[in-house]
């Protein structure tokens, strides 16, 4: 038989089987050793989109560890998987290649971003969040940060653009939608908000959250309707 029909067979059962080893050790080091050694991640990306469930689990879970930029939006439809172990995987895979898509200085001045931005002290974060947005301007996350930063200054026309860049630079980002859409309802442009929640539930059908400001919001809407 000829090699090139075997060998997709030869490599999903590669990569299913050192999946399963990997749910049983939890050993991640192994996991991505093993998959990197017979794997490019245009495979991975084509199992991704077209495998069997525990082939999607698996692809999603590798792409986390060992993929770049590349792979950042077939996470992102991954997030929409019908099943919900690859829901859960890509949204972890997605989130991490976001943050590390940058050169390690880059990526460290980004953790120190969102520490500030995680204890709310967002004026301390400002400064650090424009200066790795000059060095870096095409990190996602780091115009999603910002915007946190300029979100909880209560600037909010500025914490809009920043959203908006982070979307110009990763339409997937469902996080940067929720957000901005809570700055729409501030505002009350009660129409874009609920546009900007659809697309994050698009996204991420799993964001409870989300669904509760689309609910809240349609409430509103009906009140002024009546």
């Amino acid at each position: 038989m000829d090699a090139n029909v075997t060998t997709p067979l030869v490599h999903t059962t590669r990569l299913t089987a050192a999946y399963r080893r990997y749910l049983q050790s939890a050993n991640s080091c192994r996991f991505a050793h093993e998959v990197d050694e017979s794997y490019t991640s245009a495979t991975l990306l084509s199992l991704l989109a077209r495998g069997v469930v525990e082939q999607r689990r698996a692809a999603a879970l590798a792409l986390g560890m060992l993929g770049d930029r590349k792979c950042i939006d077939s996470l992102g439809r991954a997030i929409s998987d019908t099943d919900r172990g690859v829901r859960l995987v890509a949204d972890d895979s997605f989130r991490a290649v976001l943050v590390r898509d940058a050169a390690p200085l880059h990526h460290q001045q980004l953790l120190r971003v969102m520490h500030l931005n995680d204890g709310g002290e967002y004026a301390a974060a400002l400064s650090p969040a424009l200066i790795l947005i000059d060095q870096a301007p095409m990190y996602a996350e780091a115009h999603h940060q910002l915007a946190i930063c300029w979100h909880g200054l209560e600037d909010f026309a500025r914490a809009e653009r920043a959203y908006q860049n982070c979307l110009w630079h990763c339409r997937f980002h469902y996080l940067a939608w929720q957000s901005l859409a809570k700055i729409r309802y501030l505002n009350g442009n009660l129409e874009k908000a609920l546009q900007a929640l659809d697309y994050c539930l698009d996204i991420n059908p799993d964001l409870e959250t989300a669904r509760m400001q689309r609910r809240q919001i349609r409430r509103r809407m009906r009140q002024s309707d009546v």
